[in-house]
């Protein structure tokens, strides 16, 4: 009887186990297990355990796509590496907005939050009351760094708002911003802001800009450009994602101490609308080491 029992123990043991239709597996203790795969799932192994079923992560621009049997994995942007617009498709990465940190001014401006869209995300308020400000940051590269951003400005802008990109300063909370704002009523101005206060977005300690009939409205599609080589912030604009124009060159030492945070920020500076609601959206999002 010990003999049969053993045969049995034996079959018991190189038995399909884990239930119909799952990839067996040889246990620790030599018996056979399963991992059951719903669609789009893998198996991957884990050193010291038993395989797991898992589904793959899409990253920054990377679209996957789950059915039965099989796995498609796109880049977000649909557009021809020909195609020079100002959408300029094959250059759109779109943001992700639970990679980004929402950070506002002391008195935030009231609805403030960080949605994703779509197309992105946008940094969005139900009204503007004025010295308040908005941002969607998230860490960067240590060393030199290169953020590229095309974004477009729904909500009041008269006379002084200004949506920009942000490179703020977490330890000693201040920041300096890089963008394209009002001017008054009727001109836009390119400019660089240096702020201060709570997080660091608080008060305007003052500005450098520049006035151009060259200059698009930040109602339309920009893109922008800040580049950190180590010692100079340095902010260019475009109109096809691929031709840049520099506009403006500062020492980032003018303000920050640290430079360990960047991301788009909108600046809300005595709206002659401050009841309207407002809309940052930003359509690509690309953050990467120089």
């Amino acid at each position: 009887m010990q003999n049969f029992s053993a045969v049995a123990g034996c079959a018991d043991a190189t038995a399909p186990s884990g239930g119909q239709n799952s990839v067996q597996f040889e246990t620790s203790s030599g018996s056979l297990s399963g991992v059951a795969l719903s669609s789009g799932q893998v198996v991957l192994g884990t050193t010291g355990s038993a395989p797991q079923a898992k589904t793959l992560t899409a990253g920054p621009g990377i679209a996957i796509m789950n059915a039965p049997g099989s796995i498609s994995i796109s880049a977000t942007s649909s557009g021809s590496a020909n195609a020079v617009d100002w959408l300029n498709e094959a250059a759109v990465i779109r943001p992700i907005a639970t990679n980004f940190s929402l950070v506002t001014s002391t008195t935030a401006p009231a609805g403030a939050s960080l949605v994703p869209t779509v197309r992105g995300m946008a940094l969005t308020t139900t009204s503007v009351a004025d010295d308040t400000a908005v941002m969607a940051e998230t860490t960067t590269p240590s060393g030199s760094w290169q953020a590229t951003m095309l974004a477009v400005y729904s909500g009041p802008l008269a006379p002084a708002s200004f949506p920009a990109i942000a490179v703020r300063d977490s330890i000693s909370h201040r920041a300096v911003e890089f963008g394209i704002g009002s001017s008054g009523t009727t001109s836009y101005q390119a400019a660089y802001v240096r702020t201060v206060g709570g997080l660091g977005l608080d008060t305007i300690l003052g500005q450098t800009a520049a006035a151009d009939i060259g200059l698009p409205p930040p109602s339309q599609p920009i893109w922008s450009r800040v580049t950190y080589d180590g010692t100079n912030l340095s902010w260019s604009f475009s109109r096809d994602g691929e031709v840049f124009s520099t506009v403006l060159t500062v020492l980032a030492a003018d303000n920050l101490s640290n430079v360990d945070r960047v991301g788009p920020v909108a600046f809300f500076q005595q709206p002659t609308h401050p009841t309207w609601p407002s809309a940052y959206h930003i359509l690509s999002w690309q953050l990467a080491s120089l």
